[in-house]
């Protein structure tokens, strides 16, 4: 009961016992007075506790407006000023690939092809591949814009490290990098593509050409760049860096327990300028050219009786071209010449004579084009060629190679793509039967 109720119950109690009574009223007045005196100071207890109750509830009332007003108000960065720091964004991709392919001859190495060893002892010795080591999985580290500067971190596998099961793949390494850039500026210093040749073709093989026209690799380095734009469509593009100098095959050639990049004691420097246009087209024009020198140091007296140790030179100028010819139809190769390339799947992956003892000098490149047709479909055809040059070469080494390519993707809905692909592969032996080898690859693709 309320305590204004309780009041008017007792001021209506005795009023009726007042009524109801009188007899009592008159024959004991001391009584009642004391007994009103109780009941008057009841109520005034009574009145006291409710206005405290009501202090109370209007108390409760102010503070839960203010929590909520303080609640709903804007947070100032000048409160907190590490709170941006910890606002990283962490973007997952990548794919899942199973590819699928048969080889009319044996190629090297089964699950994709580099090139077709010579068939005087395997002649049309088919095959047939299933792997879904191509699979990729990356994440992109956002940090907050801090005083202009825009950072970017970036780590990738595939699938394709080494492994003595199929099954039992190891993940491989691909980017592992941080990418700053303020300005007309940008910065990238970790392990991530070569600066030297940086198209790809767009083929199911997962090599794209390389050891057959397609040059460049992954390596740790830091790379510069710088952007110039002479006005709103058109820019130059300049870029130097410092990488290693071996990490892809024969990274030990006269086996002596040391990388032969590093035995030189030099970095590999890669350097490239490129121009962009947009006059033509809302897709850029691009051509650009690009080289890299390095060395490595190789102990023949490992190799050969007699030999010394000796250091030789890596080296490549290169060109580029993306060229969009219509919004559907585009074109792009590269073009290559230069020496010791096997690190960078050039020389078709010949980069030293052990018996010359000199490098191996290699001209080579692709082309590509490609037809856009919808957002669900897309055509792709085109070529390679790696050819090394014929007094560098011994007995028995590989003359040239070169593939013929076509392909068709087709989306029939986010995020699957299916892939159908064709190819040619034609390996030439000095001393020896050429090997060729028709390829059909089928490759389905979960991406994100």
């Amino acid at each position: 009961m309320a305590a204004g109720k309780k009041v008017h119950f007792f001021v209506f109690l005795i009023i009726v016992l007042w009524i109801a009574n009188p007899v009592l009223a008159h024959s004991d007045d001391r009584l009642l007075l004391e007994r009103i005196e109780q009941l008057d100071r009841e109520v005034q207890e009574l009145k006291a506790l409710l206005l405290q109750q009501q202090e109370a509830q209007q108390e409760t009332s102010t503070r839960i407006k203010k929590i909520e007003s303080t609640a709903q108000a804007p947070v100032s960065e000048a409160a907190d000023p590490d709170s941006e720091k910890t606002r990283f964004k962490f973007e997952p991709y990548g794919f899942i690939k199973l590819d699928a392919a048969y080889d009319d001859s044996r190629t090297d190495f089964g699950n994709f092809a580099l090139y077709v060893p010579n068939e005087s002892g395997n002649k049309n010795d088919n095959e047939f591949n299933m792997t879904a080591r191509q699979t990729r999985l990356g994440l992109n580290i956002l940090a907050p814009t801090n005083n202009g500067w825009n950072a970017k971190g970036q780590v990738e596998f595939d699938f394709y490290g080494s492994a003595t099961h199929e099954n039992k793949a190891d993940p491989m390494l691909r980017h592992a990098f941080v990418e700053i850039n303020k300005d007309n500026f940008s910065l990238i210093a970790g392990q991530t593509s070569d600066l030297i040749s940086p198209l790809y073709p767009t083929t199911l093989n997962y090599t794209v050409l390389w050891s057959a026209g397609n040059i460049g690799y992954r390596r740790p380095q830091l790379r510069l760049t710088h952007t110039h734009p002479f006005d709103e469509k058109n820019k130059l593009l300049t870029a130097i860096a410092i990488s290693k100098t071996d990490g892809t095959v024969n990274e030990d050639f006269d086996l002596d327990g040391q990388n032969d990049g590093e035995d030189a004691g030099f970095p590999t420097i890669q350097g490239r300028v490129a121009i962009s246009t947009t006059a033509f087209s809302d897709r850029p024009y691009t051509f650009g050219i690009s080289g890299h020198y390095g060395k490595k140091e190789i102990d023949f007296g490992k190799i050969n009786t007699g030999s010394r140790e000796k250091k030789l030179k890596s080296w490549s100028v290169n060109g580029d071209l993306t060229l969009p010819l219509t919004e559907q139809l585009s074109v792009k190769g590269e073009i290559f010449l230069g020496a010791a390339l096997d690190d960078y799947f050039g020389g078709i992956l010949q980069g030293i004579n052990r018996v010359s003892e000199d490098e191996i000098k290699a001209i080579g490149g692709w082309l590509q084009l490609s037809y856009q047709y919808d957002n669900q479909l897309r055509f792709n055809t085109g070529f390679g060629i790696d050819d090394p040059e014929n007094d560098d070469r011994s007995t028995e080494m590989r003359e040239k190679n070169s593939a013929y390519y076509a392909n068709v993707l087709f989306k029939p809905f986010d995020p699957l793509e299916i892939g159908l692909e064709y190819s040619f592969w034609d390996t030439q032996h000095k001393g020896k039967s050429s090997g060729t080898a028709n390829r059909l690859q089928t490759s389905v693709i979960y991406k994100w």
